[in-house]
């Protein structure tokens, strides 16, 4: 299942994710992985939760990007939660380039992925509406 938080800059959907992975880390029965650009936010994050910061790795396209989730899924077969906070931040993209990545998700039907885009619901591309909570 793929989900989006969507909304303009500043109006809480960092929040709103980490409360998210937070709360799936709780329930959980496999693993929860919080993606993010840098460590900014990683005091919030519960310590079951398993972060990962683009940075460090050097992910900084949809290709990279793209492959290390392809990786995480092949590498981690308990993976059940993956929250993506700013994905076009992470890779440099404009939405309107995204949408592989939003199709390997989809396929990758045994995981849960929730992704927050600095965007309102009306300037989305029409592909990544269906996925807005």
């Amino acid at each position: 299942m793929v989900n989006i938080i969507c909304g303009p800059k500043g109006s809480g959907k960092t929040k709103q994710i980490i409360d998210q992975a937070n709360a799936a880390a709780e329930k959980a029965k496999g693993n929860v992985i919080f993606i993010t650009k840098s460590k900014t936010y990683s005091v919030n994050i519960n310590f079951d939760v398993k972060c990962v910061y683009t940075d460090e790795y050097g992910i900084d396209s949809i290709d990279s990007f793209r492959g290390f989730i392809n990786g995480a899924a092949a590498a981690n077969y308990d993976l059940e939660y993956v929250f993506i906070d700013g994905i076009a931040r992470i890779t440099k993209a404009d939405l309107s380039e995204l949408e592989s990545i939003f199709i390997s998700a989809s396929k990758l039907n045994d995981i849960n992925f929730t992704f927050t885009i600095s965007s309102t619901k009306e300037e989305l591309p029409d592909y990544l509406r269906k996925f807005c909570l």
